[in-house]
């Protein structure tokens, strides 16, 4: 009995979803398999070519050392094949301050198999507690978004452009996003999905390169261009944090939720 009034609250909470968001039509969904088996990535690829500048007033040994540990983490980096690697990979790296201040890694969720990539900013502090991507508030709202183009974390693959909470929950700077952005590529890379989703204006930023805020840029939809020649459609969508903040909005995240239901049903 406790089962069904459980799912009953959860249904009743999807409801009310989609009335504030205003939605008005039903979500077909066609059937298809998200769990393909994706192809292995080539251990000989290039991989990516940039990390953030050296800071300023160091001394010459320090950026030496510095110089030397990226060396060794772009070699790393550009033989991972598997998540594990890459996740191993990323626990060596301690060239982001955030690794300091952070409780955990804060790696993944989900089926990494599935057709389709959410990619959000950082960890706030229930992820920085649970070790778990969109946990909190915000994941709460990110599950009823899903269930409401007939998802769930079962048949998506969730991360972050940062694995470590910044502190305060503060957006990552640029530095920090460029820092850990040769770390999302490869991990993309490696999951291959067929539809991507960059959650929030930190999260479009690393995967596109876009310039000026999301609300300029949710909703389209563009070509991300692996260095392994593979593109992947991609679309920017508001983080469920801003809806949160403004809840009028929410309107504009159905519009991109009906468009990713779309794009799914075509493959």
């Amino acid at each position: 009995m406790n089962d069904n009034k459980k799912k009953l609250n959860e249904f009743i909470d999807i409801l009310k979803w989609q009335v504030d968001i205003g939605a008005d039509s039903m979500v077909e969904e066609k059937k298809n398999n998200l769990f393909l088996k994706k192809e292995k990535i080539d251990k000989n690829q290039t991989s990516e070519e940039f990390f953030s500048e050296i800071p300023e007033n160091i001394e010459a040994n320090d950026v030496q050392a510095i110089n030397k540990k990226k060396g060794q983490t772009l070699k790393e980096l550009k033989n991972c094949s598997t998540l594990e690697m890459l996740k191993d990979a990323i626990l060596k790296f301690d060239g982001c301050d955030l690794k300091k201040t952070a409780t955990q890694i804060v790696f993944a969720d989900g089926n990494p198999s599935s057709d389709i990539m959410f990619v959000g900013e950082a960890p706030g502090a229930e992820e920085d507690r649970q070790g778990i991507p969109f946990c909190g508030a915000s994941g709460q709202l990110l599950d009823k978004m899903l269930a409401s183009i007939n998802l769930d974390r079962k048949s998506v693959y969730i991360t972050n452009v940062i694995p470590w909470r910044p502190p305060g929950n503060r957006t990552p700077t640029d530095n920090e996003i460029n820092l850990m952005k040769p770390f999302l590529m490869k991990h993309i890379e490696i999951v291959m999905p067929k539809i991507l989703v960059a959650i929030g204006g930190s999260s479009a930023k690393a995967v596109l390169d876009i310039k000026g805020g999301i609300l300029r840029h949710r909703g389209i939809w563009s070509e991300l261009e692996l260095d392994n020649g593979k593109k992947i459609s991609t679309i920017p969508t508001l983080h469920p944090a801003y809806l949160m903040r403004a809840p009028n909005q929410k309107k504009l995240a159905w519009e991109d939720l009906k468009s990713i239901r779309s794009r799914l049903n075509l493959l």
